[in-house]
């Protein structure tokens, strides 16, 4: 497999985009692999610790989809969206670490528990500039068909960065010791700040095709009621599918590890949280070498529910497995849906977004996958778990119990992915053809 066997992409750009990936992830598995369990400890409920994810998707989702998405479709300046809204997110880490810390000098947990809810909930609104700069910088950094082996290959790269953020954590996690003297976090900060700059140094403001003749064009004149009716239509229809596939999904990705290491779950150890953690990781990593290789020229519909009926499988298992060791698969299983249907979805969409449109169309993608975080978890697999353990359940069976709704959620997203499937295949949806459809428009 040739690693740099792309038109367009250069290998200083492909270094400093793996890179940043590297550090992605890295900082992602620092901090989430123990938040939940942290914000629990502190005296938070199953729902009220699910708000972590609900607050800063809901700033993630509207602020791409309401402001970012269309200024990009206006200035056409992906990489200044990465390059700031990376920077401006690690600096308002370091200032919620002085927050909450405060709060818990004065011992006040719960409310600290919230300074971190609500703090990251603001940092998400530069970091969702952030994620919709980077969607539309592969989008016009590739050709349509080299897409899904990239995000494959940066799977590949970014899972040694989510291995190492689970082992630092774990090691500096200590029971809550590392989030209660900021160290995590301040450590994710760094990162953030230095990822900005890799960015900026490695992708320095190269205009790429149809860029430089759009740059000056304002995004009013392209408005999405311009879109043919049946391009809105189908992409409409996908995005209800995934909204259905990634609800159900990340509905649970917050209690799974407050059901691994609850004492009715399988009692696990801070060691065998970032183990856990590190498998979802490994499996990223193969599913991306697969994705990036063997299957980087199937069949995108395939692939895709191929990945949703992985990611049912993988919660299913999760609730039946006996034990610690054979739960593990579980979130092997995870890992490689994660990667599957992220990748396979990015080149659905990407197929269907006429340039003129990316952000924007972009933006509402992204949010299927930000908002799944939170919503779902808040609205329907916190309140279940926090229910049924009203009712008397043990803590691993009221969990058990969101993973039922979990997987029904999933299982309503496939029946609707294959009627987005038919639809584009009657209207030819996924074909290169899409900037002229609306030219001709």
């Amino acid at each position: 497999m040739k690693i740099l066997d792309y038109s367009r992409l250069k290998a200083k750009e492909f270094t400093g985009l793996s890179t940043f990936q590297v550090l992605t992830y890295f900082r992602r598995s620092i901090v989430y692999t123990f938040l939940s369990i942290y914000l629990s400890s502190l005296g938070l409920s199953t729902t009220e610790v699910t708000l972590m994810a609900t607050i800063g998707m809901i700033a993630n989702a509207a602020t791409q989809s309401l402001l970012w998405g269309r200024l990009l479709d206006k200035h056409k300046k992906p990489t200044e969206f990465v390059v700031i809204g990376e920077f401006l997110a690690g600096v308002g880490h370091i200032f919620m670490v002085l927050g909450y810390v405060f709060f818990l000098g004065l011992n006040q947990l719960i409310i600290a528990g919230y300074v971190i809810i609500f703090s990251l909930g603001g940092i998400e609104v530069f970091w969702s500039m952030s994620n919709v700069g980077w969607s539309a910088l592969i989008s016009e950094l590739t050709e349509i068909d080299e897409r899904k082996k990239l995000m494959g290959q940066f799977s590949i790269i970014g899972g040694f960065g989510g291995i190492g953020g689970a082992i630092l954590g774990g090691v500096l996690y200590e029971n809550g010791l590392g989030f209660a003297n900021g160290s995590i976090f301040n450590i994710a900060a760094v990162v953030m700040i230095f990822s900005s700059f890799i960015v900026y140094f490695s992708v320095r403001l190269r205009k790429v095709g149809a860029q430089e003749k759009a740059e000056d064009e304002s995004s009013d004149e392209h408005a999405l009621g311009d879109l043919p009716s049946h391009l809105r239509i189908g992409y409409l229809i996908f995005i209800i599918a995934l909204i259905f596939i990634n609800f159900g999904r990340n509905s649970v990705a917050i209690i799974t590890a407050l059901f691994i290491e609850d004492p009715t779950g399988f009692n696990a150890a801070d060691i065998d949280i970032a183990f856990f953690s590190n498998v979802r990781s490994i499996a990223s990593m193969v599913a991306g070498l697969v994705v990036g290789s063997v299957v980087a020229k199937a069949d995108d519909n395939r692939v895709m529910l191929f990945g949703a009926l992985l990611s049912m499988a993988s919660i299913s298992w999760l609730a039946i497995a006996p034990s610690y060791t054979v739960a593990l698969l579980a979130p092997f299983m995870r890992g490689a849906s994660e990667v599957i249907i992220g990748a396979s979805s990015y080149s659905i969409v990407a197929k269907m977004a006429p340039e003129q449109y990316r952000g924007r169309l972009f933006a509402y993608y992204n949010t299927t996958f930000f908002l799944s975080w939170g919503i779902a978890a808040t609205f329907i697999a916190g309140p279940i778990a926090d229910i049924l353990i009203g009712q008397g359940l043990t803590n691993a069976d009221a969990y058990r119990g969101s993973f039922v709704a979990a997987i029904i959620l999933i299982f309503i997203g496939v029946l609707v992915l294959i009627q987005a499937f038919r639809f584009s295949a009657r209207y030819s949806l996924l074909s290169d053809s899409n900037d002229e459809q609306v030219i001709q428009s």
